[in-house]
């Protein structure tokens, strides 16, 4: 699958049929789904019609939310995604959204922020995006970490789709360019820029 990208830990794969059942046990965790939208659990019908969005997004865009495996075991672990922002969210549709899911046996080892780390690098090498956000509701602890952590600052507060209220972060491309060079060279970093994991390969790439 060539449009895999992997990490130390994660492969990251196109969003596919096999996404389905993982993203249904995700969206039936209230834990994970409690700072998503109104935090109710997902139906059936929602699960499959997210997932063919997903789809429909890869097929005309060319990019859109992944499935994180991790490398050394190939078991799902949870989402990495990168998609348009879209209508209703109080932000320009054609935004760069970037965002994750983890099942919570995964969490705190570091793997969305690696995992993120690889999306956003492609978002700005790849798409030539010039800026990338996340929406993340501010109870959101643990989500507003890894996102100061690849780099994200806050922008302004508005509200989602359900009205719940929401933080927008944003990196611009500019500034990722310039993190990116300070991490490239040799010397002290910050504590920020020392946790981004090494960049991402594509499948067949050394």
């Amino acid at each position: 699958m060539t449009d895999v990208l992997r990490t130390d830990r994660l492969a990251l794969e196109p969003w596919s049929a096999a996404a389905t059942p993982v993203l249904g046990r995700l969206a039936s965790t209230p834990v994970v789904v409690r700072y998503i939208a109104d935090g109710l659990v997902w139906s059936d019908l929602k699960v499959q019609a997210v997932s063919e969005r997903n789809l429909a997004h890869w097929r005309e865009h060319g990019f859109g939310w992944r499935l994180a495996r991790l490398l050394r075991t190939g078991r799902a672990v949870g989402f990495i995604g990168l998609n348009f922002a879209g209508e209703g969210v109080h932000v320009d549709p054609g935004e760069y959204e970037i965002g994750w899911w983890l099942d919570p046996a995964a969490w705190g080892q570091g793997l969305a922020r690696e995992g993120a780390a690889a999306v956003r690098d492609e978002a700005f090498a790849r798409l030539a995006a010039p800026s990338i956000i996340a929406r993340i509701q501010p109870p959101n602890a643990a989500s507003l970490a890894v996102a100061g952590a690849i780099g994200l600052q806050h922008d302004f507060d508005t509200l989602g789709r359900t009205g719940e209220p929401a933080a927008i972060l944003r990196l611009e491309a500019e500034r990722w360019r310039s993190l990116a060079a300070r991490t490239a060279e040799p010397g002290e970093v910050s504590s920020a820029d020392r946790d981004w994991p090494r960049p991402a390969q594509r499948a067949g790439q050394a």
